[in-house]
C-alpha cells in the first residue's frame, strides 16, 4: 500500500483516483479476512439472519428467568451455591459439530465471542452446536425452495390472472382499479405480517403456523374458483392469499440460518431460486389452463391442488435446528415480551433504519410496477395474451439465475457495491430499454436483462440491516423495514393503472414505465446515501481497532512478548488514512459514499 503523508495526497485533483483505489486495497484485504479467517464470530455478524436474531433474544429471555429463579432460590437457601456454580461454570463447546476443538476447549475462532454463544447455545446442553452446513441442512433447503416456490412463486403468477380480468369482463361492475388493488393487496399483506406472524410462531409453533397457512391458502384458492362476485376475489385472492403467503414463508425464512454459518449464501441462493423457478411454472400453467377453458376457475383448483399439496410436503420436511419451545397462550407476560422485542422505538430512531425502510419500499414498489405490468403492456403493443404471460415467465426464470449470483456477488464485492451497481442497471433499463421496447424479440431480451438484476431489494434487504445494526437490533430493525413500507405496496398496481393513458395508442403504459424508472432512481439515492454511513462504521470500527493495536505495541516495547503482527509503520499509516477519511465536510462525506472498498 502506498505512503499516507498528508491530507492533501488524497484529496489531489491529479492522482487522487489512483491514491484513493491503492489505500483502499487494504481495507478489501481486511474484508476478505473476515470470509477466510477461522474467526466463526465475525463471519457470523457479517452474515447475520432474522433465525439468529430470535435465537439470541430467546437466550436473553431464558438467561434472565433462569437468573430470577436463582435470586428465588438464594433467598429461601442462603448456603445453597448450586446456582452460583452454575452461573460461573464456562460454556462448553459441542465436540459433535465439524469444526476442530483445540486442547483449551474453545473452537476455533469462538473464544470468547459473545454473539456465537448467544445464538449457537443448546439450551438443553448447554454446548455451542455450531450449524453442520451439511446432510440433512440440505434438505432444509429443498423445503424452503418449495415454499417460496409455491408462495411468492405462486403469487408472481397473478400477472397473468391481471392481463386476463383487464382483457375480459369477468365481473359486471369491476374497474382496473378494483383488480390492482387484489395485486396490491396479497403482496401488501405478505410482507407487512412478516414480524407479527414471527410472533404467532414464537407463541404457537413453527410448524403448526406452517400448517394453518397451507390450510388457507387451499381454502382460498378453492373459494376464489367459485367466485361470482368482485368481493369473493377481494377475500380469497386478495386478503387470504396474502395472509397465507406471509404465514408459511416467514417461518421459512428463520430455518437456514441455523444448518448452515460458512455455505450460508450458497443456501440462501439456492432457496431464493423458488420465486423465479414458480413464476416461470405457474406463469405459463395458468395461462394455459386460462387459454384452454376461457375462465379461472380450473386455474384456482390446479393451484389449490398442486401448492398445498407441496407445501404440506415441504412443512413436513423443515424442522429447526435447536429447536425453541413455544411461550404458549396462557402467559400474558411472554406474550408480550415477544411484543417488545419485535417493535423498539429506540431502534426505529436511529437515522439509517428508517433509510433502509425507504430504500426497500422504492425498489419494491418499482419491482412490482415493473412486474406486474409488463404482460398487460406486451397485450396493450398489440401482442397476444400468450405472448404477455411468455415474458412474466421469462422475466422470473431469469431471476432463478439472478437472485443466486446477487447474494455470491455481494459476498464478494460487498452488498452495498452490489447493489448500487445494480440498481444503477435497472435504472438504465427502465429508461433506456422498457420505453422503446415495441416488438416481442425486444421484450424478450428485456425481460432477461432485468430478470436477472430486479429482485436486488428482496435479495439484499435482510444484509444490508445486518450490516447496519447491532445482532441485538436486528430484530426490530428488520420488523421496522417490512411493516414500514408494506402499505405503499398495496397501492403499486393501483399507480400502474391510474397512471396508464388509453389515449396514448401506440404505448398506453409510458407514464407508468417513467414512474418505475424514477422509483429505482429514488432507491439509488437511498443507498448511496447507506453506504457512506456503512463505509462510516467500518472504517471506524478498523480505526479502533488500529488504535488499540498500536497500544499493544507500546507496551510490547519493553516486553519480548509479540501479540500483533501488523508493522509499526503499517499501523501508523492506517491510523492516518483513518483520521483523514473519517474527517468532517462534504469533500470527506462523498469521498466516503465513493470510497472503493468492499462494504
Amino acid at each position: 500500500m502506498s505512503s499516507i503523508s498528508s491530507e492533501e495526497n488524497i484529496i489531489s485533483l491529479d492522482n487522487s483516483s489512483s491514491i484513493i483505489g491503492s489505500i483502499a486495497s487494504s481495507d478489501n484485504e481486511q474484508t476478505d479476512a473476515t470470509y477466510q479467517t477461522e474467526d466463526l464470530n465475525k463471519l457470523l455478524e457479517s452474515r447475520f439472519d432474522i433465525g439468529d436474531a430470535l435465537r439470541m433474544h430467546n437466550d436473553s429471555t431464558e438467561s434472565s428467568s433462569r437468573e430470577n429463579i436463582d435470586i428465588e432460590k438464594l433467598k429461601h437457601n442462603p448456603n445453597d451455591n448450586s446456582s452460583a456454580s452454575l452461573a460461573e461454570s464456562p460454556m462448553s463447546i459441542s465436540s459433535e459439530n465439524q469444526y476442530d476443538i483445540v486442547e483449551n476447549g474453545e473452537s476455533n475462532g469462538i473464544g470468547k465471542e459473545e454473539t456465537l454463544q448467544k445464538v449457537f447455545t443448546n439450551k438443553s446442553t448447554g454446548k455451542v452446536e455450531l450449524p453442520p452446513d451439511k446432510g440433512y441442512a440440505w434438505v432444509i433447503v429443498f423445503s424452503v425452495f418449495l415454499i417460496m416456490f409455491n408462495t411468492w412463486g405462486c403469487n408472481s403468477a397473478f400477472g397473468v390472472f391481471l392481463s386476463f380480468f383487464l382483457s375480459n369482463n369477468k365481473f359486471p361492475g369491476a374497474t382496473r382499479y378494483d383488480y390492482a388493488l387484489i395485486a396490491g393487496l396479497t403482496v401488501f399483506l405478505g410482507q407487512g405480517l412478516c414480524p407479527f406472524v414471527v410472533i404467532v410462531m414464537r407463541i404457537i409453533g413453527l410448524k403448526l403456523t406452517m400448517y394453518i397457512g397451507t390450510c388457507i391458502m387451499v381454502t382460498a384458492f378453492v373459494l376464489a374458483s367459485y367466485a361470482t362476485k368482485l368481493w369473493h376475489l377481494y377475500v380469497t385472492q386478495g386478503f387470504m392469499i396474502g395472509c397465507s403467503i406471509s404465514i408459511i414463508f416467514s417461518p421459512a425464512t428463520t430455518l437456514l440460518p441455523g444448518w448452515f454459518l460458512k455455505k450460508r449464501a450458497v443456501s440462501m441462493g439456492l432457496s431464493l431460486l423458488g420465486t423465479g423457478a414458480g413464476g416461470v411454472t405457474f406463469g405459463l400453467a395458468s395461462n394455459k389452463m386460462i387459454h384452454d377453458f376461457g375462465n379461472t376457475k380450473m386455474c384456482y383448483r390446479m393451484l389449490a391442488i398442486t401448492c398445498s399439496i407441496a407445501t404440506a410436503i415441504a412443512v413436513t420436511l423443515v424442522r429447526e435446528r435447536n429447536p425453541v419451545k413455544p411461550t404458549g397462550l396462557r402467559s400474558l407476560t411472554k406474550i408480550k415480551r415477544e411484543f417488545g422485542k419485535m417493535f423498539s422505538w429506540k431502534v426505529i430512531r436511529q437515522p439509517f433504519v428508517p433509510l433502509i425502510a425507504i430504500w426497500f419500499t422504492l425498489a419494491l414498489f418499482g419491482y412490482n410496477l415493473m412486474i406486474f405490468t409488463l404482460s398487460s403492456y406486451a397485450v396493450a403493443r398489440g401482442m397476444s395474451q400468450h405472448q404477455g404471460s411468455s415474458l412474466t415467465a421469462i422475466l422470473n426464470g431469469a431471476q432463478c439465475v439472478g437472485r443466486p449470483v446477487m447474494g455470491l456477488l455481494g459476498d464478494r464485492f460487498g452488498r452495498a457495491n452490489v447493489t448500487i451497481t445494480l440498481t444503477c442497471v435497472l435504472c438504465v433499463f427502465m429508461f433506456g430499454f422498457w420505453i422503446p421496447a415495441h416488438t416481442y424479440v425486444q421484450l424478450i431480451f428485456f425481460a432477461i436483462m432485468v430478470g436477472s438484476c430486479v429482485g436486488v431489494a428482496n435479495v439484499m434487504n435482510t444484509v444490508l440491516i445486518a450490516d447496519m445494526v447491532k445482532p441485538e437490533e436486528f430484530l426490530p430493525a428488520w420488523a421496522f423495514v417490512n411493516y414500514s413500507g408494506a402499505p405503499a405496496l398495496l397501492v403499486t398496481e393501483v399507480v400502474a393503472q391510474a397512471l396508464t393513458d388509453s389515449k396514448n395508442k401506440s404505448n398506453p403504459y409510458l407514464h407508468t414505465q417513467i414512474f418505475a424508472g424514477c422509483c429505482f432512481s429514488a432507491a439509488l439515492l437511498m443507498i448511496l446515501v447507506l453506504r457512506e454511513y456503512a463505509v462510516r462504521i467500518k472504517l471506524t470500527r478498523r480505526q479502533e481497532d488500529t488504535a488499540r493495536k498500536l497500544q499493544e505495541k507500546e507496551e510490547e516495547s519493553s516486553s519480548e512478548i509479540q501479540t500483533v503482527s501488523e508493522h509499526w509503520d503499517v499501523l501508523e499509516k492506517r491510523e492516518t488514512k483513518y483520521e483523514v477519511l473519517l474527517g468532517s465536510g462534504f469533500k470527506k462525506y462523498f469521498l466516503r459514499m465513493a470510497y472503493p472498498m468492499k462494504v
